[in-house]
């Protein structure tokens, strides 16, 4: 584990959390709305979530991340994300810029829970400290330690100027004396917004993706049919349903395949759950599905699907089509949960502190 900001003081602002697995310090965050923190694209890279950890310590559950659909984790652009709490957080949200009004050469201050030198191991505590802009780029802003600088497990912290967040911890040379890179939030101010305004308490209505029960506006927020992982505001049938859902065991739900889900029509990888919107190889249709390997004994694709070349030049799985023409229904959806595994993903080593 690792304790703050290179060379720091003590923080007061309580909207500054830590992400932890367990006991171990993962990344810093900031908390912008009473559902959401603020944090690095990197820091939630794996499959399962961190707690949100608040300055005295109390563990909060997460439901739901959400890492800008454009994040490179070769280049970090983009490197931004937020994550969803619930219940809601009783800490005042700190504001978050939608322009930039700082220059290069200006002063910001850099807060988080990192190393206060490189290689530090004492308890991670919230620290702060001072750098100085030296660029500005469509995407990131650069700094130099002034005389304090971002380290490890600082990343997903907030840069502050003017009172409000301009930039999310992102990378730094490995000593941390050299310079620093955060993410602009002008540049994904609107990223950010569409996303507080759908996981808002009441902001998603019948038919909706939801992530806790606050978060509809009416009904109750339950699974899909075909996919526990993803749930959605489902009201009672009396009085009919919405166009595109169905009457099923007396809620309006979504038929089969649920948006999101193994099958269901997709644009873009932020669209499904699995992230992989791909069509078939020579097809033009993409659908949400998951990668399979034909050559390796126990990854086949579940009954209904086939393990075909896709579009990406690797293999996944498509709906097979029945001898009438039509396509096969699909059963338990318990299978995905054993493909979780099988993406492969580059990892990253920025600002994170190593486990023990």
């Amino acid at each position: 584990m690792g304790a703050t900001i290179t060379g720091g003081t003590p923080s007061l602002e309580e909207a500054v959390v830590e992400l932890a697995r367990g006991d171990v310090l993962t990344c810093s965050a900031t908390v912008i709305a009473p559902q959401a923190v603020l944090t690095a694209a990197h820091c939630v890279k794996s499959a399962d979530l961190p707690d949100v950890v608040d300055g005295n310590g109390v563990h909060h559950t997460a439901v739901a991340k959400f890492a800008h659909p454009g994040f490179d984790a070769t280049t970090l652009d983009h490197d931004l994300a937020l994550i969803v709490v619930d219940p809601p957080l009783a800490i005042a949200p700190l504001p978050y810029a939608t322009t930039l009004d700082a220059a290069v050469g200006e002063m910001f201050e850099v807060i988080g829970y990192g190393w206060t030198v490189a290689g530090d191991t004492s308890v991670p505590a919230r620290r702060t400290g001072t750098s100085q802009l030296t660029a500005i780029d469509p995407l990131q802003l650069h700094s130099v330690a002034a005389p304090n600088q971002t380290c490890e497990g600082d990343s997903g912290g907030p840069a502050v100027f003017a009172g409000q967040i301009i930039g999310v911890a992102s990378s730094g040379d490995p000593m941390c004396v050299q310079f620093a890179q955060h993410t602009r939030v002008d540049a994904h101010a609107d990223f950010i917004a569409a996303t507080l305004a759908a996981t808002a308490a009441g902001g998603a209505q019948p038919g909706d993706r939801c992530w806790y029960a606050a978060n509809c506006a009416g009904g109750t927020c339950t699974a899909a049919l075909d996919d526990p992982r993803l749930s959605f505001c489902a009201t009672s049938c009396d009085g009919g349903c919405a166009s595109g859902l169905a009457c099923i065991a007396g809620l309006c739900r979504h038929p089969a395949p649920s948006p999101g889900a193994t099958g269901a029509a997709c644009a873009s990888a932020a669209d499904c759950i699995d992230a992989l919107c791909v069509a078939p190889s020579g097809g033009s249709t993409t659908t949400c599905t998951t990668h399979c390997f034909s050559d390796l004994p126990g990854f086949a694709c579940p009954s209904g699907t086939t393990c075909s070349a896709a579009a990406d030049g690797e293999e996944a799985c498509f709906a097979t089509p029945a001898s009438d023409g039509c396509s096969s229904s699909r059963g338990d959806a318990s299978w995905l949960l054993g493909l979780l595994g099988l993406r492969i993903r580059r990892r990253v080593v920025v600002h994170d502190p190593p486990a023990g």
